[in-house]
């Protein structure tokens, strides 16, 4: 079907089928203590998907019950078959995880340092200081990244490690951009807390990996609809950063951010994301649009709407625990999206989706310019 006819038939069957669902069905809790119960049940997103050069309906599972249940009957009939099917399980934030081993995730960092670049169009990157010998037991973006680079690992001083996704203005002050559970650490970060480059998960220390302190956040909802997840740090004064440089991030050459894309993302554009777990990968948009998809933070289950699905190409995982916050480009080096969640179901290589939110709302929020 067409994109409109898409779109329109998408938000009718979230609202006459899902959204009636989702509040009257009751899930299975388990026993347990009554205040560990969740407020948002995971159950079914609903999104866009491509199809032969056209659109279908993207159903997202979240529960393995629903895949052979009436709900699903249902909303295929409605949508004449025109529907993509997905069993994705669970789907959490993108930070490193506390319980898995720290080490190298098998990548080699090519050049063993974090070299400079020239300044990137749009904003001088300021230099100060050596760059800094990489330890060969791991990656650059595991490391101290001096100047400060798109795609390495970053955090609070109370969480484990999340990534460095850009570098923005706001008012005349430069930030860096991630995730609110990576930079605000859920809504529980104060302003001014100090941000950590690399992050406490990868040996960083106060004072010597201080390199922002937290400024704007967008707080997420325990209950109700969340759009988007990020938070900004400014910079510390004289601090080197390169706003512009995306390393080693096609075929383990550098590329150069070009500003904020204008036109929609598709589904089917091929993306491509520097992350502190995973470095540089390559991926495929599988949906858009994604309603009532449910996220697993600390502070609960949070519903999020008009996100971006994603999945690798080939045999690899577009994002891994530790990715959050990873700027999302597309072939021409502009920015879409950032990555916030993901799982390990759902996509057809088996290894799992990603999801983000479209950078343009994020900018539009945080009342901030990407530089680049």
């Amino acid at each position: 079907m067409r994109l409109e006819s898409a779109q329109g038939l998408k938000q009718q069957l979230l609202q006459d089928i899902i959204v009636p669902f989702t509040a009257t069905e009751a899930f299975a809790v388990g026993a347990r203590a009554l205040n560990t119960v969740p407020r948002i049940h995971r159950s079914i997103a609903i999104g866009v998907a491509p199809h032969n050069g056209e659109f279908r309906i993207a159903v997202r599972l979240q529960r393995p019950t629903l895949v052979d249940s009436p709900i699903v009957e249902q909303l295929t009939r409605q949508a004449s078959g025109e529907i993509d099917i997905r069993l994705i399980g669970r789907v959490d934030k993108r930070a490193k995880r506390r319980s898995t081993a720290r080490g190298n995730d098998g990548r080699a960092d090519r050049s063993g340092t974090a070299t400079r670049s020239a300044p990137a169009r749009g904003e001088r990157s300021r230099r100060s200081g050596p760059t800094v010998r990489a330890q060969a037991t791991h990656p650059w973006y595991q490391l101290d990244a001096r100047p400060l680079l798109i795609g390495a690992s970053i955090g609070h001083f109370k969480i484990t490690a999340g990534t460095t996704g850009a570098f923005v203005r706001r008012g005349t002050t430069v930030h860096v951009l991630s995730n609110n559970h990576v930079l605000a650490n859920e809504d529980q970060a104060k302003t001014n807390d100090w941000i950590l480059q690399r992050a406490p998960y990868d040996g960083g220390k106060q004072p010597a990996q201080r390199v922002a302190r937290l400024k704007q956040w967008v707080r997420l909802k325990p209950t109700g609809t969340n759009f988007i997840d990020c938070a900004i740090a400014a910079i510390q004064p004289n601090l080197a950063y390169d706003a512009g440089r995306l390393r080693e991030l096609v075929s383990n050459t550098d590329r150069q951010l070009a500003g904020v894309a204008t036109d929609p993302l598709d589904a089917g554009d091929f993306v491509h994301k520097v992350g502190r777990t995973t470095g540089p990968t390559k991926g495929r948009v599988t949906a858009f649009d994604v309603d009532n998809l449910v996220i697993g933070y600390d502070i609960g289950n949070l519903r999020f709407d008009n996100q971006i699905e994603i999945e690798g190409t080939g045999r690899t995982s577009f994002s891994d625990g530790g990715d959050s916050g990873s700027l999302i480009v597309n072939e021409s080096m502009h920015a879409v999206a950032l990555l916030f969640a993901g799982g390990d179901q759902g996509g057809t290589n088996d290894l799992g989706l990603t999801y983000a939110n479209p950078i343009q709302r994020v900018l539009r929020d945080l009342k901030a310019t990407l530089l680049f």
